[in-house]
């Protein structure tokens, strides 16, 4: 239990406009809930030897994080007793933690394997090919959603990208045609292989994108999922294949803004580009694009 958590709500109320309870203490980022008019808030509460810290930010507001702790300006110094006392009970609360995450995640990534071991090869007229004017490529379909695997570099199943003919609501009130469940984190889906150690291979975001990128070039693709993503996935195809070509190919995220970030999908295409010792490649639009779009525009 978080302490002068009276205390804790009136900080986040004076940074971001809001406050939140019923915290997880797991060591993990969490959803802390809508922020009035300002975007979703998350936060993360870190066990210390003299109580507990609690970091936030709100995704609008970009990079900046708030660090609130439960002792305030007491600078008073542990005894070498209780020191050693509050560590040993850290140790077993992050041990006890780490065990029920992992245990978690295992049951989530069981589930998506169970799926993807029952579902069928993907529809060619599925509304969502036939929209985007893209083929199925090792993707699998379960009812009427289409299933995009999203593996580690063993080639292990950590998740899946659930996409319906049409938007359905989300569990907190929005809509999407576009789902992941399971572990997303450095995960990827790829369409095709480099045949030489020097091939280009491309990255990008969505699926619909890298199957256009594939069937323009016949080049190996590997897809993110979202801009996050593209450093973590980068970086693991850069170790795999580093004598490769890396061509980070961007959403054209004209008129977005993420925080304080303008044009997200380049902006972290670019950042993954440096990370990655790689290159960048834009739609060349006036407006809000990827390369699926572009081409589909074109035709």
């Amino acid at each position: 239990m978080i302490p002068n958590m009276h205390d804790l709500q009136a900080h986040t109320l004076q940074n971001i406009g809001y406050s939140f309870d019923n915290l997880k203490e797991d060591g993990q980022w969490h959803d802390g809930g809508e922020v009035p008019n300002k975007g979703k808030c998350r936060y993360i509460v870190i066990q210390h030897v003299k109580g507990v810290i609690v970091r936030y930010h709100d995704h609008r507001q970009g990079e900046a994080y708030f660090t609130w702790k439960s002792w305030g300006t007491d600078n008073t110094r542990l005894s070498p007793e209780e020191y050693a006392q509050r560590k040993a009970e850290i140790d077993a609360h992050n041990a006890r933690q780490q065990a029920a995450a992992a245990l978690a995640r295992a049951q989530r990534i069981a589930k998506q394997r169970q799926t993807w071991a029952a579902s069928q090869p993907a529809n060619p007229d599925h509304p969502y090919l036939v929209r985007k004017q893209v083929g199925a490529f090792g993707i699998r379909q379960h009812n009427t959603a289409l299933l995009v695997p999203i593996r580690d570099v063993s080639g292990q199943l950590q998740a899946l990208q659930y996409i319906y003919p049409a938007k359905v609501e989300t569990a907190d009130g929005g809509k999407t045609d576009k789902i992941i469940l399971g572990s997303k984190r450095g995960g990827f889906h790829h369409i095709g292989k480099p045949e030489t150690p020097t091939d280009t291979v491309y990255v990008c975001e969505g699926y619909a994108t890298g199957a256009t990128l594939h069937q323009l070039t016949r080049q190996c693709v590997v897809i993110a999922f979202d801009a996050g993503n593209l450093t973590p996935v980068g970086q693991a195809i850069r170790t795999r294949y580093p004598e490769s070509e890396l061509v980070f190919a961007a959403d054209n995220d004209i008129g977005v803004k993420a925080g304080n970030i303008q044009n997200p999908g380049v902006h972290y295409a670019r950042q993954a580009a440096i990370a990655c010792n790689g290159y960048v490649l834009t739609p060349n639009t006036t407006n809000k694009a990827d390369f699926n779009d572009l081409i589909n525009e074109a035709a």
